[in-house]
């Protein structure tokens, strides 16, 4: 190959260094500090659900109902013989005299109403000093229990009490029902909700008529129906106020 031939070939180009930046793995200091990892949504909902338990149980209704369904839970369990008698009838009886303590001075509520209305009706009048009898008898009947008050005033104050709440019972059954067959009626599609909640309110209210019937009547069968009947009525009422604090906190929310 002569002279002119070589210098006539193409000069062969440089390779180009390599970019540092292919090297280079984090260019942030390590005392710089990481972005926080989004919380896992698993725990959003747990959060969420201890946050709704914590609230269903500030609530008075809450704490009484819970007490309720765990009371008579057991007393299903003891009226069967599931469990041990002389082990748990007496956290039995321990929660019912809780829920009564808890229920104490609810009569301040429908009296406050019975002085605030400016023109009662005689009905509702009638039924705000029904709702009185049965609220004051109750805590008559605590105090007896408790042994402030004596024997005999316990005990009539224990009648007065069935007889008043069984006539509110009548009463609640009858408002819930015109309600029902008028949400019915007007066939909407935004009152499902409402309808479903009314039906639910008329099947506690008829669990607490089977359970204050065999208060006052005495039946041969009244343990074990009123164990049931008391198991599903606070059920019943515990998921209404279930649904009521998360809805509110749903709104609160948002």
């Amino acid at each position: 190959m002569s002279v002119s031939t070589f210098q006539s070939l193409p000069t062969p180009s440089s390779t180009p260094p390599p970019e540092l930046d292919k090297y280079i793995i984090d260019e942030s200091p390590c005392f710089e500090k990481r972005r926080q990892q989004p919380p896992i949504p698993r725990l959003q909902l747990y959060s969420q659900f201890f946050l709704l338990v914590q609230k269903y149980l500030k609530e008075l209704d809450g704490r009484d109902k819970s007490i309720k369904i765990i009371q008579y839970a057991f007393k299903i369990l003891l009226h069967h013989g599931l469990v041990n008698p002389k082990k748990w009838s007496s956290m039995v009886s321990s929660f019912s005299m809780t829920r009564k303590i808890l229920r104490l001075g609810l009569a301040i509520g429908p009296t406050r109403k019975l002085l605030l209305e400016p023109t009662p009706s005689l009905w509702n009048s009638c039924v705000l000093v029904n709702e009185i009898g049965n609220t004051v008898a109750d805590d008559i009947y605590c105090l007896y229990k408790l042994g402030v008050v004596n024997g005999k005033f316990g005990k009539r104050a224990e009648v007065i009490s069935m007889y008043c709440w069984f006539l509110g019972i009548m009463h609640d059954l009858h408002e819930n029902y015109q309600s029902l067959q008028q949400l019915k009626a007007n066939n909407k599609p935004d009152q499902q909700e409402k309808i479903f909640m009314t039906q639910i309110s008329l099947s506690k209210l008829m669990m607490d008529g089977i359970f204050c019937a065999c208060d006052i009547w005495s039946p041969s069968f009244a343990n074990g129906v009123q164990a049931w009947s008391g198991f599903f009525s606070g059920a019943l009422s515990g998921y209404k106020l279930w649904r009521k604090c998360a809805s509110s906190s749903s709104s609160s929310s948002s």
